[in-house]
């Protein structure tokens, strides 16, 4: 892969790791230009790629099958094992190659490299598909190179909180997306969120008098692992990612409905101790969430301090590693928090000094470059000309959706305008890109509808690029 794709002396290229799957491209979804089988790309973002295989069974298990179709997933630069520098990736000189741009680029001139190697691929319609950031970066690939695909599925895309100029107009300020956490737990249970402060006070008092026991307890390692400033951050963390993997069937260690559950066992825990002091069983009521929001449950390791996240911006922020260069650069979440936690974002101390310390000065932050270049709200209005040929979908349940391109009616397809093929899809009872996921008996009705609803405006992408 080109390591930069904006300098046209550069020479130097880097190994870059895709998952390709050929098992339904036998000829089955052969297409009028005499194709294969469409191509369906997900645009890998923050993580390593095979991390988003199991979250995409629409695209693998669905419309694979059906359309005969390859499957090409590539990983974002400078995640998992695409390290244009090896080891030495993550050091401050050598993140300049990391950017929205540059990951958008990687992925053209794969498909080119793709169209170009594999026989019957070359004039194979490409769609591409993405959720959370990389429904983002779907956005954009589709904006800046339609010749490259032919459209676009971009689910959770939170482009608009990247458009500090336009929130006021679009209902948007520094508390939307915890004010969606705060509602989706007071919508749980009327006595939730006083549980949760309960809890959190719990919490800091037993670690006043008794760290280790508290360190057994929610089974860390160190003080530090509980959170930069106080114990009970790390319970916070949890509890603020747990309404976008709010999802209607057990995923990953969860059980289904963790906001609910969480709830139920935070109010029943209160009063049962309310009688105790220390409230123990609300504080191991509380480090059970923790652990089963983080993953740790059961787990024999203690869990060593996360490396940011605890006390800091909501959504995540400035941090030592790849998408902390990203947040000191173009991805700054500008978020402050109440309800659940109380946090007041600064740009000073919560972007760039700590940016300035953990990249010796080299992250150059520029808040509004992302809309500079692709486009921002705009794009979500229909205001940017030769825009065509996208999906934004949105579950009410999920924080980034405060950033989501929602038409006003907030129906399942809440709006459309099908001269240029944009649609807007409105999930009430939707997670995080939880319409990316595979089909599933406790599925909400509303979301098999717009799986069926996608998967014909999509087909009808295909089959017209193919004429």
């Amino acid at each position: 892969q080109t390591l930069d794709h904006f300098d046209a002396a550069s020479q130097r290229r880097w190994p870059q790791r895709f998952l390709l799957n050929e098992e339904n491209w036998d000829g089955r979804g052969r297409l009028k230009n005499g194709c294969r089988g469409p191509i369906l790309l997900y645009t890998g973002n923050e993580g390593p790629i095979d991390a988003f295989w199991e979250a995409n069974g629409f695209m693998i298990n669905v419309l694979a099958p059906k359309w005969g179709a390859l499957l090409l997933f590539p990983e974002e630069r400078y995640y998992g094992k695409s390290l244009p520098f090896g080891p030495s990736s993550f050091e401050s000189a050598n993140f300049v190659y990391l950017t929205t741009e540059q990951v958008i680029e990687d992925y053209v001139e794969l498909l080119s490299h793709i169209k170009s190697t594999k026989l019957g691929a070359a004039n194979c319609p490409v769609v591409a598909f993405g959720g959370s950031y990389g429904g983002t970066l779907t956005t954009f690939l589709r904006v800046s190179h339609p010749e490259a695909v032919v459209g676009a599925l971009a689910s959770s895309a939170p482009i608009g909180y990247y458009d500090r100029d336009a929130w006021e107009a679009h209902g948007v300020d520094a508390f939307t997306w915890s004010d969606i956490v705060t509602r989706d737990y007071d919508e749980a249970h009327p006595a939730c969120l006083r549980a949760i402060h309960e809890a959190t006070s719990a919490i800091d008092a037993y670690g006043a008098t008794d760290m280790d026991g508290l360190l057994d307890i929610f089974n860390v390692c160190t003080p530090s692992a509980l959170g930069p400033n106080r114990p009970s951050e790390l319970f916070q963390y949890a509890l603020e990612s747990l309404p976008q993997l709010d999802y209607p069937y057990p995923v990953g260690g969860r059980p289904a409905w963790p906001v609910n559950y969480t709830c139920e066992a935070l109010v029943a825990a209160a009063n049962s101790g309310k009688a105790s002091s220390p409230p123990l069983p609300l504080i191991e009521a509380a480090a059970h969430i923790t652990k089963m929001a983080m993953g740790t449950e059961g787990s024999s390791d203690c869990m060593q301090a996360l490396v940011e996240g605890p006390g800091g911006i909501p959504g995540d922020g400035p941090g030592p590693n790849s998408w902390g260069w990203q947040s000191c650069t173009e991805n700054l979440h500008q978020f402050s928090a109440r309800g659940v936690r109380n946090y007041s974002f600064s740009l000073a101390d919560s972007a760039e000094k700590p940016c300035s310390r953990i990249f010796n000065g080299r992250a150059v932050l520029n808040t509004t470059r992302l809309t500079q270049l692709y486009g921002g709200f705009k794009l979500g209005d229909g205001l940017i000309a030769n825009v065509s040929n996208i999906i934004w979908s949105n579950g009410a349940l999920d924080p980034w959706s405060g950033g989501g391109f929602i038409a006003k009616s907030k129906d399942v397809i809440s709006d459309y305008d099908e001269r240029r093929g944009l649609y807007w899809i409105f999930l009430k009872k939707g997670a995080h890109h939880l319409d990316l996921r595979g089909p599933h008996p406790d599925d909400p009705e509303e979301v098999t509808d717009a799986r069926n609803r996608e998967e014909a405006i999509i087909y009808d992408w295909i089959l017209e690029a193919a004429t």
